[in-house]
């Protein structure tokens, strides 16, 4: 038997596997179907045996299959596990990390940590995906994504680590009649309300705090982005929105926007960070998550990064014997 393998071939392999079809399985590799099709066809001429059985549904494994599969995956892990063990004895280690992120992390808070992740390691390339809280942890359980950060409620989905907590805010334009001030359940009822997403995590938290006032929830409306919020808010002058306070921290700041301090506040939720098999052991995902932390004071904000090194440096500074 030839043993002329090839980590390219054994993803793919186990991509097919795991996605079912080769059409599937080249949408998420970002690949030609075609290509699927001939590195298969690589693999089982290079092995000498065949992986795949027609099936009553589809394809399924041989036995000689069945046993590549378990040491496909094991070799996956090995080579994460390789990579992070590099790269934690030199800066100067090459390799890719993928990582999966909801909307509000991905434009408002991994760009100031990626810039410092890539000062230290200027060998690594970071490649960063969107999508819903399920879409993340589905990527990275089929190791598609290294890393997975997800907001989350306190008590959702177990596994993962929290790395900080994260306010959600009311939030209207500058002219609102309730802008800045406090306000109850009954007030926001009438209100219209835009949201990234009407039926995700965001939606309910701001069911849960009608519910728990027990009175009708407001006509919520679903714009699609951060940004559409941001936008729809200003432009129909007395819409509300729902967003992380990280992803409003400049409009806040500079009058832009405005929050409506609701009684009682609305519940949190946590950053997590769900990584997939190997990358425990990697220096660079460990410095990413080490910048994510947030203290409880301050939770997850985008002015952190900023507010530490000031802090740093005021710290040094007073630890200067005066002249005088």
């Amino acid at each position: 038997m030839k043993a002329e393998l090839e980590l390219r071939q054994l993803r793919v392999f186990v991509a097919v596997v795991e996605a079912g079809t080769h059409t599937r399985a080249a949408r998420a590799l970002g690949i030609s179907q075609s290509t699927v099709s001939e590195t298969l066809s690589a693999l089982e001429r290079t092995l000498g045996v065949g992986l795949f059985r027609k099936a009553p549904k589809g394809m399924a494994l041989t036995a000689s299959g069945e046993i590549l599969l378990a040491y496909a995956r094991r070799m996956s892990v090995l080579t994460s596990e390789l990579v992070g063990a590099l790269a934690g004895a030199s800066s100067d280690v090459k390799a890719t990390l993928v990582v999966s992120a909801v909307e509000s992390v991905s434009a408002y808070v991994l760009p100031s940590r990626l810039a410092a992740l890539r000062a230290r390691w200027p060998g690594v390339r970071v490649e960063v995906l969107t999508g819903s809280c399920e879409e993340i942890r589905d990527r990275v359980a089929r190791s598609e994504s290294d890393v997975g950060l997800v907001l989350e409620p306190e008590a959702g989905p177990e596994g993962g680590t929290v790395l900080a907590k994260a306010r959600l805010l009311i939030l209207s334009a500058p002219g609102h009649p309730l802008a800045r001030r406090g306000a109850d359940p009954d007030q926001l009822t009438a209100c219209d309300f835009y949201m990234c997403d009407a039926a995700g995590n965001y939606h309910q938290a701001l069911r849960q705090l009608f519910d728990g006032a027990q009175v009708p929830p407001p006509r919520m409306q679903a714009i699609g982005t951060i940004e559409g919020v941001k936008r729809g808010i200003l432009a129909a002058g007395t819409a509300l929105g729902l967003l992380p306070e990280h992803a409003v921290e400049p409009e806040l700041r500079d009058g832009v926007l405005a929050e409506v301090r609701v009684r009682p506040a609305l519940p949190s939720v946590v950053l997590r960070a769900v990584l997939a098999p190997g990358a425990l052991c990697s220096a660079v995902v460990d410095d990413l998550l080490g910048s994510l932390r947030g203290s409880p004071r301050r939770g997850l904000r985008l002015t952190a990064a900023v507010e530490e090194a000031s802090e740093a440096r005021s710290s040094s500074r007073s630890s200067l014997p005066t002249t005088r």
